[in-house]
């Protein structure tokens, strides 16, 4: 499918260009979803970047959030309708903060880091064993990731941290929110933030499911969330705005690896329409949960 996609990409681009000819900046952004850059994408990776802040710009976190909460500011460029980018990193890999240290710095990128509390407290064989159980579900042993995989020390965030970036949280342990009674969701999800806030000084305001598609989350779960947290990323395609769900911020995964015609498609919404349904069902999932967490 991904091979198919790749091959439509330019196709496809040229029909969502023009259906979009005219149209001013819409007033919304584009939050990307990153995981572990490895070393044979890192001359990709940068290139993606460098094209990303040339063409759309990109928005710290903290501009995401007050984008959220009030609206977009002005933009020098408001003809244009290519939506600035969120960039966000989800799992805690050590390969975030070395991009974070090189590419990202270099191209003036703030971005949003999101990590799981409880997997970074471990290390060594213990950590891999975690990683290899949670993140891949099992999918692949600890034996058979590569020698160099570990996640971000607290000492590594608190330099994110210190150089302008923001850490969210990615749940406790990484686990499927849906799958979890009451008592699992109060750790993987207060008890996070509490560990968090503990270990950063700081109020965590983000929070990122992990999983991120529409069958890892239920009205509970994000009841819990709401409840804590200011904002919600999911692993849904989409744009974002004042007019949208606090806790059902959209996001685009996307491979520095894949071709810069599909890359360019996907930044620029041309496959929007193929999750417009899930986006309405986290977006009616959000709903009873704020409505639930007013009530309550």
């Amino acid at each position: 499918m991904a091979r198919l996609r790749h091959l439509l990409a330019p196709a496809l681009r040229g029909t969502h260009r023009l259906a979009r000819l005219g149209r001013p900046h819409d007033g919304r952004f584009r939050a990307l979803l990153f995981h572990d850059i490895s070393d044979y994408d890192l001359a990709a990776f940068d290139r993606l970047i460098g094209y990303i802040a040339t063409e759309h710009g990109t928005l710290t976190p903290e501009e995401a959030t007050a984008w959220l909460e009030r609206g977009p500011p002005p933009r020098p460029n408001s003809a244009s309708w290519k939506a600035p980018c969120l960039l966000t990193f989800d799992d805690g890999f050590a390969s975030n903060f070395q991009v974070a240290n090189s590419i990202l710095n270099h191209h003036g990128v703030k971005a949003l880091f999101f990590v799981c509390p409880g997997l970074t407290d471990l290390s060594g064989e213990a950590q891999r064993a975690a990683v290899a159980e949670r993140v891949f579900e099992g999918r692949i042993g600890p034996e058979s990731l590569p020698p160099s995989t570990r996640l971000m020390t607290w000492d590594e965030l608190a330099q994110l941290k210190q150089n302008g970036h923001e850490i969210g949280c990615h749940g406790m342990l990484h686990r499927r929110l849906s799958e979890l009674q009451p008592v699992d969701l109060a750790e993987e999800i207060i008890t996070a933030a509490d560990l968090m806030d503990e270990r950063l000084s700081q109020t965590t305001r983000w929070y990122a499911y992990a999983f991120g598609d529409i069958g890892s989350i239920n009205t509970a779960a994000l009841g819990v969330i709401a409840s804590r947290f200011r904002h919600c990323r999911s692993g849904l395609r989409g744009a974002n705005g004042a007019d949208g769900d606090a806790m059902a911020v959209s996001a685009d995964s996307i491979s520095p690896a894949a071709p810069l015609p599909y890359q360019k498609l996907l930044l620029e919404g041309g496959l929007d329409f193929l999750y417009s349904k899930r986006r309405r069902h986290l977006s009616v999932i959000a709903t009873k949960a704020l409505s639930h967490h007013g009530a309550t």
